[in-house]
């Protein structure tokens, strides 16, 4: 190791003074011997002097080929390199007054300097680099001592994980990294499965990146930690737009369930609002919209914020469906209030659907004769032709709607008898055979002949929508400054200039 650090200590000592003049004639003196090639290859590097293929291989000019392959990247050695002055470059050459000067040969005379021509630099219009993952192989990481092998690993794993891939997060030593890159390794483990996921928590709250944080606001939910979710989302400063909407998005998703689950119902619905005006996909919007759907329908009627959650069906249909949401959390004013605007709508449609509506809140309240007015509207005088269709299907919906309360409670079997009697004198024959199914489901008796039939009205099964997935997150992961190992005339490693990285 001695012999190797004064055969190294020329080329060393003059490389760390950042003189590449001094360098380029230590390495034009000493042409010989495998010790001056690191440093060749070095002096090459910082020149932007393309770099050949190795023979065989030796893994601390392997690190500097892959340094090459990251030329030009945000961060790196390289905005060093390209600085005006950071390197001396002058080569220095005796006075050549009154000198005897010969061609180059093998012989050395007593007090014969080398004439040393100048140092070229091709970095102004060097390209950049095409990165340095196919280098970075693991046969590399195992050939390389432990700090550099660290970094190279750090740098595979960065390069894997922006295409996709986790592959490399195995193989880092978290505690050999420079400070400045442990929070991100650690990322890259959790995101590889490779420690506990409640390390999410712990990272986000040093790290309170937006991936960070929405990966840890997932698992804080999972562990149905609402309160903490609440607070811990509370104050971000979301993103407004892509391509990082879809994380903010899924974080104020998660606070929502947090907030549904404590009760919170007035800010889980601005949060669900502000969710909804994210630009991006469509996926989880349905069911964020049938949370605040579901929320809306125990409160009092909003008609404004009703209409940030219409949907595609548009205000009426939001309309229709809050009455029945709200009838069925048992909220009958907010029912009401839904069915009354809808019968204020012009189209016959709608203003069907909220007779019917009507007509069925009424005989849930038991207020009976709030569903026979119900039916008395809906085939009064004024119904166009066209319109017919529209009123006779609500009124069907609303004689199932009262045949399957009946079956659930009972104990208004003739006054619906009535009621259905006088429906189905009014329809068509194909709409009457309905109503005769209803009214044959609530006799008693069982007939002379045949089966009895059964009629209990429709009932919807509705799948619930699918919630927004946890979304691939956005983070720009810091680069290691250097990969290189570069020999110090002390015998140590180290990365670059400054700190040198030395471990």
């Amino acid at each position: 190791m001695i012999a190797l650090i004064l055969l190294l200590a020329p080329f060393a000592d003059a490389f760390w003074a950042k003189d590449l003049g001094a360098l380029h004639r230590e390495l034009e003196e000493n042409r010989s011997g495998e010790q001056r090639e690191l440093f060749d290859d070095l002096l090459r590097l910082v020149t932007c002097d393309k770099l050949e293929k190795l023979a065989r291989t030796d893994p601390l000019r392997l690190l500097v080929r892959a340094e090459e392959a990251r030329r030009g990247t945000p961060g790196t050695l390289w905005a060093d390199v390209f600085r005006e002055g950071f390197f001396r470059r002058a080569v220095w050459n005796p006075d050549e007054k009154n000198a005897l000067i010969w061609p180059d040969e093998e012989e050395r005379w007593p007090g014969e300097v080398l004439k040393v021509g100048p140092l070229r630099s091709d970095c102004k219009k060097a390209s950049n680099g095409p990165g340095a993952l196919a280098l970075l192989t693991p046969e590399l990481l195992k050939a390389l001592p432990a700090e550099p092998a660290a970094r190279a690993a750090y740098e595979r794993a960065v390069l894997l994980w922006r295409k996709g891939s986790v592959e490399g997060a195995a193989a880092m030593d978290v505690e050999r990294l420079d400070p400045s890159l442990r929070l991100a390794a650690r990322f890259l483990r959790l995101e590889a499965k490779l420690d506990p996921p409640e390390g999410w928590i712990a990272l986000a709250a040093e790290w309170p990146e937006l991936a960070i944080v929405t990966r840890a606001a997932w698992e804080l939910l999972r562990e149905r930690r609402h309160e903490e979710v609440a607070r811990f989302t509370e104050a971000l400063d979301l993103p407004p737009a892509p391509p990082r909407a879809e994380m903010a998005r899924s974080i104020l998703w998660v606070r929502a369930l947090a907030l549904q689950a404590l009760g919170r119902d007035a800010e889980m619905l601005e949060v669900l609002a502000r969710a909804q005006s994210l630009p991006g996909s469509g996926k989880g919007r349905e069911a964020m919209r049938a949370l605040a759907m579901s929320a809306l329908a125990r409160r009092p009627a909003d008609a404004e914020r009703l209409r940030e959650f219409s949907g595609a069906g548009g205000p009426d249909a939001a309309w229709l469906e809050l009455a029945h949401r709200a009838l069925s959390a048992g909220n009958l004013r907010t029912a009401r209030e839904a069915a009354l605007r809808l019968q204020q709508v012009r189209a016959p449609r709608w203003r069907a659907e909220g007779l019917a509506v009507a007509g069925e809140i009424g005989w849930i309240a038991g207020e009976v004769k709030a569903s026979q007015a119900a039916f008395q509207q809906l085939f009064s005088q004024g119904w166009r032709a066209s319109e017919r269709e529209s009123r006779d299907s609500a009124a069907l919906q609303l004689a199932h709607a009262m045949v399957l309360a009946e079956a659930e409670s009972g104990g208004r079997r003739d006054e619906l008898q009535s009621q259905l009697s006088w429906l189905r004198d009014q329809l068509s024959a194909r709409d009457a055979a309905q109503v005769e199914a209803l009214l044959a489901s609530l006799r008693e008796a069982p007939p002379e002949s045949g089966e009895q039939r059964l009629a209990l009205g429709d009932v919807d099964v509705v799948r619930p929508p699918e919630p927004p997935p946890e979304p691939a997150v956005l983070l720009d992961l810091p680069e290691p400054r250097s990969l290189l190992a570069i020999p110090a005339a002390d015998g140590s490693l180290h990365d670059w200039f400054d700190s040198r990285g030395a471990r």
